[in-house]
């Protein structure tokens, strides 16, 4: 019988054990480095491509702090200088003065009773009403003076606020009267691999704050009325459990290195 000797055993046997030891590794960094591909995918769905998934848009109701740009169109000069400001009337024509700042200060607020102060008509109430039924009921009042005047009005104050785990946080202004939950996280850069696609809404409301959460891996999240976003809505995408544990700022690179050429030393020093 022939005997091996003991330093060759006992370097078989820390060989088994490193590279055991390196496989417990590899499955704890597999699984706390890394998010699954299938959180990461937005508006999955497994039907036909023809499928059609219906949608919810509720409309926003003018409510008081907001301001309004109010435009009345009309062909008599003298009606449009007693009509629009001059202000108004220069972002009319297309020629400066449609900075956000400019319009926030020439534009008509909802005081706290619900009316906008406006020439000639005095106090009119939109407070309660959409853009479309505010406007038409302008236009009704206005006949009175102007025969086939133009109403146009639009929402100065639809921001947003996106905060958490995308590239670019912050508070955008939008000209968009039908922006979606989608549109906001293009528009902060999309989310990192860290963020959760359960995203948090918090939505402003005359009785307060309401909060809600979407899954936006799912495609029926479209239905959902708070995939389009209202004036004021704060969008907040939480992180992972992986970065709040901390493993996303672990050096996972450097000890894999480390471990890697402390391996490859026992194993040749054990031959």
């Amino acid at each position: 019988m022939i005997l091996k000797p003991l330093n060759s055993i006992t370097g078989a046997v820390n060989l088994k054990s490193s590279n055991f030891f390196l496989a417990i590794f590899i499955m704890i960094l597999a699984g706390t480095s890394c998010t699954p591909h299938k959180k990461l995918v937005y508006l999955q769905h497994q039907a036909e491509v023809s499928d059609t998934l219906m949608f919810s848009r509720p409309d926003y109701f003018i409510k008081p702090g907001d301001i309004l740009h109010i435009r009345v169109l009309t062909l008599d000069e003298e009606s449009d200088l007693i009509f629009n400001n001059e202000e108004t009337r220069r972002m009319g024509a297309g020629s400066g003065g449609s900075n956000n700042i400019s319009v926030f200060l020439h534009g008509y607020a909802v005081a706290d009773d619900g009316t906008v102060k406006m020439p000639v008509l005095g106090d009119v109430r939109v407070a309660g009403q959409t853009i479309a039924q505010a406007t038409k009921k302008i236009e009704e009042q206005i006949e009175e003076y102007l025969i086939g005047a133009t109403v146009v009005i639009k929402l100065v104050n639809f921001s947003i606020t996106v905060l958490g785990e995308v590239r670019r946080p912050g508070n955008y202004y939008i000209y968009d009267n039908q922006f979606s939950i989608m549109d906001a996280i293009g528009l902060a850069g999309d989310m990192t691999d860290y963020g959760n696609r359960q995203v948090n809404i918090v939505r402003q409301t005359e009785q307060g704050a309401t909060f809600a959460t979407l899954d936006v891996t799912d495609s029926k999240a479209v239905a959902s009325e708070f995939y389009y976003l209202q004036p004021n809505d704060i969008v907040y995408v939480e992180p992972h459990k992986v970065k709040r544990l901390g493993f996303a700022q672990f050096p996972f690179g450097v000890v894999f290195s480390a471990i890697s050429t402390t391996l490859l030393l026992i194993n040749f020093l054990g031959n």
